[in-house]
């Protein structure tokens, strides 16, 4: 039988990674405020659907392969990159307010969303470093469902948490200007690219100094 404590602790151990700031909290903000609801909610679901990915890794017993420091650094080099150039596209862009039958995505559209979502999040060795700490806990649960509806229990709420976010964001679109907005692109644009600059130095400088300790210290929202 699963105990209330079991979904309790998943709770808040979803909390704790839902509330975590990083590349992913700020993409989301921005998107649900310039693109709306529907595409901030998409987004929230490509980070849900990288985090299913990296739990699977990890309960099928592959996440040394991505704890070691060499996987780290490689993740950090490609996730800086990434993460860099979605800094400056969002940084450049100007936003113009669109016609209200344009302003929500398309089914095309969808995909680019979910996409950045889950790029975003797999992306943040801050991550799959933290996703490490509920799977060791889940292990010391006597019965598998147990276990099972601890990590579960963490998924919804983070996606629950995220939409939440979106739906909040997307209210306070109605008091910015089309100004306001391109201030707030520049804004966040400018965070991403520090943290892409963040992931590429630090990675780079534990290359070449390998007693630097990990660079996992950069988590997610």
């Amino acid at each position: 039988m699963v105990s209330f404590n079991v979904i309790t602790q998943g709770i808040l151990f979803g909390l704790t990674l839902a509330l975590m700031v990083g590349p992913a909290f700020f993409s989301l903000i921005q998107t649900s405020i310039t693109k709306g609801f529907r595409s901030g909610m998409q987004l929230a679901f490509g980070v849900s659907l990288s985090d299913i990915i990296m739990v699977f890794i990890a309960w099928f017993g592959m996440s040394s392969l991505f704890a070691t420091s060499h996987a780290q650094r490689i993740i950090g080099l490609i996730g800086g990159c990434v993460i860099i150039g979605f800094g400056i596209y969002t940084a450049t862009r100007r936003h113009i307010t669109q016609p209200k039958r344009n302003i929500e995505t398309t089914g095309k559209m969808q995909w680019k969303y979910m996409l950045k979502g889950f790029v975003f999040n797999i992306a943040n060795p801050g991550v799959w470093i933290y996703w490490l700490i509920p799977i060791n806990v889940a292990m010391g649960y006597e019965t598998t469902a147990n276990q099972i509806t601890f990590l579960i229990s963490i998924l919804i709420t983070v996606l629950a948490t995220d939409i939440t976010k979106c739906a909040i964001a997307n209210e306070l679109k109605r008091f910015m200007t089309d100004n306001v907005i391109t201030i707030m692109n520049r804004v966040v644009g400018s965070i991403l690219i520090l943290f892409g600059l963040y992931l590429l130095i630090t990675s780079v400088v534990s290359i070449h100094f390998p007693s630097i300790s990990n660079i996992g210290s950069l988590q997610q929202a």
